[in-house]
């Protein structure tokens, strides 16, 4: 009895509570080369803040990661970027943390901005070993945003 009531709450879940999911669907990753060839920005940053625009509710609301600029591989001159993105991983989001540093690799969005999702090679500097030994030394930022 209690299986078949198990079962009975189970199915009424399942059919009353179900609503369209969608789901991020990534090919797989290049390597740290190609990525530096493919993207238009590749450099290491440390999160200063994070901004929501658009609606709390909205999976596909935006996100802006303000990163300071330590190193660069490629595309950043000044010494802070923001970097845009969903705002959920469902959405192919990125979940930047403040205070943590990443290295990113960033493509053009369709308004011109600086992107990255889960799809790319974005991830904690600290897990960045391989990148970093393939990309070698980049050029440090130096404070004011100068070369």
């Amino acid at each position: 009895m209690k299986t078949l009531m198990l079962c009975l709450l189970l199915a009424a879940t399942l059919a009353f509570g179900a609503e369209a999911v969608l789901a991020c669907t990534c090919a797989p990753s290049k390597g740290p080369a190609e990525e530096l060839e493919l993207t238009a920005a590749v450099f290491s940053g440390k999160v200063v803040e994070i901004r929501k625009h658009g609606q709390g509710a909205d999976m596909f609301a935006r996100v802006e990661a303000v990163l300071r600029v330590e190193r660069v591989w490629k595309g950043v001159e000044g010494p802070t970027v923001s970097v845009f993105t969903s705002s959920h991983s469902a959405a192919c989001g990125y979940g930047f943390k403040e205070g943590r540093t990443y290295l990113v690799y960033a493509h053009k969005n369709a308004e011109g901005r600086l992107s990255a999702g889960i799809c790319g090679r974005t991830r904690r500097l600290k897990d960045a070993g391989e990148d970093l030994k393939t990309l070698g030394p980049g050029r440090e930022m130096a404070v004011g945003g100068s070369k």
